[in-house]
């Protein structure tokens, strides 16, 4: 089983659509934006480097919640057809409690930005 089909969160939920590199303490993925989403994008683009930080740092049988957002912003609308890349860094982990900056660009251009908080589901 791929860790996108173990989500919880699936379609019309699951915002990470692709991974593209993966390292120790970096994601990079693909958020596909259509016109026949129903949700807002920036609420998805928000929950798609949620689940890119899952995926990092959680192993398929496991999720995290997220536990907080702080200074995220959405800097250029997401539009029907936008193909945005997501990059998410580990900055720190506080023994469950692991914190991310993530960065979001469609074309080269920035469309969104911040740091949030992921913890681990209690063993």
């Amino acid at each position: 089983m791929s860790w996108l089909s173990s989500l919880p969160h699936q379609i019309p939920f699951r915002a990470a659509s692709a991974v593209l590199e993966r390292g120790e303490k970096s994601i990079e993925g693909v958020f596909l934006w259509t016109a026949n989403e129903t949700m807002p994008a920036e609420l998805m683009l928000v929950e798609a480097m949620a689940q890119f930080a899952g995926g990092l740092v959680f192993e398929s049988e496991r999720h995290g919640f997220i536990t907080g957002i702080d200074a995220c912003e959405v800097t250029r609308p997401v539009m029907a057809g936008d193909r945005v890349i997501v990059h998410i860094t580990l900055e720190a982990d506080f023994g469950g409690i692991f914190r991310f900056h993530g960065t979001a660009s469609a074309d080269g251009v920035e469309v969104g930005r911040g740091r949030f908080y992921l913890a681990a589901p209690e063993p």
